[in-house]
């Protein structure tokens, strides 16, 4: 027997299968999938067996084989399924093999290798050996109570009174035998609270449990926030659980694992497993290998989690399906809603994608009958719909307010923490200020390594300028770097400073901050969103985070600081984004019987993605949207394709994107070739970065081209970058 493996290294200049002979002694053992150990050159590499024939492939000799070295033990790291879907990921998104089955394994995961020894435990059975005499009352009672129940752990005799060093000498007499073996992880149950859906929520349920059972076509459940999806889920976890069927819920942000773990485990008595980055490698590899020996129903966790290896998967739900942090930025860059309707697919399981905002293109596809459509409309506890106020700014400024909060939100803050309520405050920026600027010369201090301005951190008087790609760090100058001018002066507000300002207009306040800075720090995040829900703050100040699903009963009030920060960003989805974002934030106050308010500030109240987001009205800003990228062919009317082309020197990546421009355009296919241009930011730690942009609608004709490029790059001295369906263009 032969076996092809996928290395964890890249081999030459592609994605290369090596050809291993299987020993006999293995023969019966090795499956597709399992972590193996081979001989390369004088190393000895880790890989993942991908299949296994009786003969060699025609183009290796039987010379140039060499024997397998090691199996290890225990069930496939990879499930069938989950190689197939890693040679769809290769092949779709245009990258090495070994690549795609490396995302799929937890960050840190070590193929091979024992289990951490803190994770090992001693287990204890009585010898052969049968003693009559010597034997004292404790160790009489030892040997009646493995008699009674058999091989016990140390952990199991030491609540039953039989400490270690009473083993130990046991062990030593000859009384016991001992072995070792790895420590069950601790599944977590819950108590059942049973669910009942409201009148509303039991029609989409139903309609999506017809459409598993008909046509099992993913569904697009287009909720309204607090409308109940979540419930929703639930039961539909209940329903494959009660067949022997597990299930994926994918969540945008690790910080919603608790959330999402808590709302299930008051659901249904089922061992839930929380895929996420805070774990440790040892915890991440015994989690893994507990969900692929079957000790899970359940898999909650951001877009890592869709490669749990579950043997019968029959159900994948994407809570916020329109978000951007499903689109992996590193090689493979895939996107979590694409690869979770393949392995849908692959599984013959239901794929359930949840949004109170669906992005175009889901929607769209709901619209043309590719997915099932189910309308989820009203609040769960029949609060009445959140009222929106839009301030225009320019009419605060034409009457002499410069602050960066208007009076309107003032007076709202001072009401909500007269009555003990709660509020947030939304800006998507980080830091205290956005950017230091000179008002004599014009220049803008840009970090040393990126084309990107620097954000002061820190307080008014003390901080530093902090980059927010690569994390350089610089002291924040007195004077002008260019023209040595003393008139630099900080512009742009940051949460930092909006936090600030905050206190100070409402010294009373308990004021807290959340933004990806402090996310950083897993227990700060979790002490923030505790004290939240105890009540033991007034105001939340922070960045995107705040509406991606966080639910804090007590909020009343949401506040949007400045929509045009998000509005004006040149991308073409940042209509989409805005009107998202703002949708979602509104969501965030009043989410039992109380009803909610929020506020938006902007500079352009006339905006549609404002306009329709502060009237609840999403069929208004989608077709709108659909009409303006039919008109500019952007998806969902074509497809697009980003090439990037970096190097140490701007000339080399500008050289290499003309060229590749050039031969794209001796192609005979048919595609729309925008560029080459510089990327938006034209440099991001110390590589300059060109880009051309491909609009196609036959990925077929267009893949083996581009894989050609790439292979043809990849002996080049240059860094050269594929992303299939680009989430954005910044």
């Amino acid at each position: 027997m032969y076996v092809q493996v996928a290395l964890n290294r890249k081999i030459g200049d592609g994605d290369k299968l090596l050809t291993y002979r299987v020993p006999v002694e293995w023969e019966q053992r090795l499956r597709p999938g399992m972590a193996v150990s081979v001989p390369l050159r004088r190393e000895t590499l880790e890989g993942v067996a991908i299949s296994i024939t009786p003969d060699p492939p025609d183009d290796v000799s039987e010379e140039q084989i060499r024997d397998l070295m090691a199996v290890n033990e225990g069930p496939p790291l990879l499930t069938p399924d989950l190689l197939r879907l890693a040679q769809w990921i290769s092949q779709y998104y245009i990258c090495p093999l070994f690549i795609a089955i490396q995302a799929m394994l937890p960050a840190g995961l070590v193929l091979s290798g024992r289990p951490p020894q803190n994770r090992m435990e001693n287990c204890y059975a009585l010898a052969e050996t049968q003693f009559s005499s010597k034997t004292t009352e404790k160790r009489r009672a030892l040997i009646e109570y493995l008699q009674q129940h058999g091989e016990c752990t140390a952990q199991q005799l030491a609540a039953a009174g039989f400490d270690a060093a009473f083993l130990y000498r046991c062990q030593k007499a000859g009384l016991v035998t001992s072995r070792r073996q790895r420590r069950d992880t601790k599944q977590t149950e819950g108590f059942v609270q049973e669910t009942v859906l409201s009148p509303a929520q039991q029609r989409v349920y139903q309609k999506i449990i017809d459409e598993i059972q008909g046509k099992n076509r993913p569904v697009l459940l287009h909720g309204e926030a607090g409308s109940g999806k979540t419930e929703i889920y639930g039961k539909l976890i209940q329903h494959v659980a009660a067949q022997g069927g597990q299930a994926i819920v994918l969540i945008p942000e690790i910080a919603l694992a608790g959330q999402m773990m808590d709302m299930l485990q008051r659901r249904f008595s089922l061992p839930v497993a929380v895929l996420h980055s805070a774990l440790s490698g040892s915890e991440r590899r015994l989690l893994w290998q507990d969900i692929a020996a079957g000790k899970y129903q359940v898999a909650v966790g951001p877009r890592s989690a869709l490669f749990a290896p579950f043997a019968n998967l029959r159900l994948i739900v994407v809570d916020e399906e329109q978000e951007s942090s499903y689109k992996q930025e590193t090689q493979p860059r895939f996107h979590g809603v694409t690869a979770a309707r393949m392995r849908a697919r692959l599984n013959g399981a239901a794929l359930v994608l949840g949004s109170a905002t669906p992005s175009v293109e889901s929607y769209y596809l709901a619209e043309q009958g590719v997915y099932a459509l189910a309308t989820l409309k009203g609040q769960y506890y029949a609060s009445p719909a959140t009222a929106v106020t839009v301030v225009d700014m320019r009419r605060e400024l034409r009457q002499g307010n410069t602050a960066m909060f208007s009076r309107v939100l003032r007076q709202a803050l001072e009401k909500n923490l007269a009555q003990g309520c709660q509020s947030i405050l939304f800006l998507n920026r980080r830091g205290y200020y956005h950017f230091f600027f000179c008002r004599d010369c014009g220049h803008t201090i840009t970090c040393p390594h990126c084309a990107v301005a620097m954000a002061y951190h820190g307080n008014r008087a003390t901080g530093v300028l902090k980059c927010h790609y690569c994390g350089a760090v610089i002291t924040a100058p007195s004077r002008c770097p260019h023209c040595g001018s003393s008139h630099i002066r900080r512009f742009g507000a940051g949460v930092q400073r909006v936090a600030e300002e905050a206190q100070r207009l409402l010294p009373q306040a308990r004021i807290l901050r959340l933004d990806s800075d402090m996310a950083e720090d897993r227990q700060a995040y979790r002490r923030v969103c505790q004290a939240m829900r105890r009540g033991e703050a007034d105001i939340l100040v922070g960045t995107q985070m705040l509406a991606k699903g966080l639910d804090f009963p007590g909020v009343t009030l949401a506040a949007v600081m400045a929509a045009d920060s998000m509005l004006n960003l040149p991308d073409w989805r940042a209509g989409e984004r805005t009107f998202q974002l703002i949708s979602q934030l509104c969501g965030r106050a009043g989410r039992r019987k109380v009803q909610g308010r929020a506020i938006v500030q902007t500079y352009t109240p006339t905006a549609l993605p404002v306009v329709a987001a502060a009237a609840h009205d999403y069929q208004k800003f989608y077709q709108a949207e659909l009409a303006d990228r039919r008109e500019r062919d952007y998806p969902p009317f074509c497809r697009l394709i980003r090439l990037m082309f970096l190097s140490k020197t701007p000339a080399t990546a500008e050289a290499y994107a003309r060229q590749a421009v050039e031969n794209l355009r001796r192609s005979p296919c048919n595609w729309q070739i925008i560029g080459p241009s510089e990327a938006p930011f034209a440099k991001i730690n110390d590589w300059y970065r060109w880009q051309i942009l491909l609009k196609f609608k036959d990925f077929s004709l267009l893949r083996q081209r581009l894989q050609d490029l790439h292979t043809a790059l990849c002996r080049e001295p240059i860094r050269f970058l594929i992303d299939v369906d680009p989430f954005s263009l910044l």
